[in-house]
């Protein structure tokens, strides 16, 4: 049999601040996504939702809430591509999570065109390139799933997000108390 310790917060599902401190214990990585609306708009913001799907075919996901502001590009586009951002990209990160009218404005040289038009950051950890391949709308978010047409990655530390602060994982894990001992 096996005897578990109780939780240290028992809370009620519906309590949002306490179950959003406890999802930001999981460790995630921080990417940006970037489309291209019908009307030729480019549209991009900083995610932390991004996972893997399948390898055949490619398929990787990641979810958008369905009232942010470029949404619509989003669940009406045809295209879109994930980079992954570096640890020395955190100030890209910040950029493209506050509301502006054109995102891209200020940083014109750090991305180029790629599949089906849409902005590919250059020097990303890794980009993955992809035609939607279906979306699913759950709760307040809908996840879309992107078919992995072209990719490219390159030696990077990746940019991390953990209990509300980004970094790599070597400053994450320098500001977090040292585990106690498990006998």
């Amino acid at each position: 049999m096996f005897a578990w310790a109780p939780a240290a917060i028992d809370a009620p599902a519906h309590d949002h601040s306490l179950l959003r401190r406890a999802l930001a214990t999981f460790p995630t990585g921080v990417c940006l996504v970037t489309t291209v609306s019908d009307a030729g708009k480019r549209e991009g913001m900083t995610i932390n939702s991004f996972a893997s799907v399948s390898m055949s075919p490619p398929l990787i996901l990641w979810s958008i809430r369905d009232e942010a502001r470029s949404a619509d590009a989003f669940l009406t586009c045809r295209h879109f591509c994930v980079s992954v951002l570096s640890a020395a990209q955190r100030d890209l990160a910040m950029h493209f999570a506050r509301p502006a009218p054109d995102k891209f404005a200020d940083c014109e040289d750090r991305f180029q065109p790629g599949f089906g038009g849409c902005p590919v950051l250059r020097e990303a950890a890794a980009n993955f390139e992809c035609s939607t391949y279906s979306r699913y709308l759950e709760g307040d978010h809908t996840i879309l799933l992107g078919r992995v047409e072209r990719f490219s990655s390159q030696p990077a530390a990746s940019l991390v997000f953990h209990s509300g602060q980004m970094g790599s994982v070597w400053e994450l894990a320098a500001s977090l108390p040292q585990p106690s001992q498990a006998i």
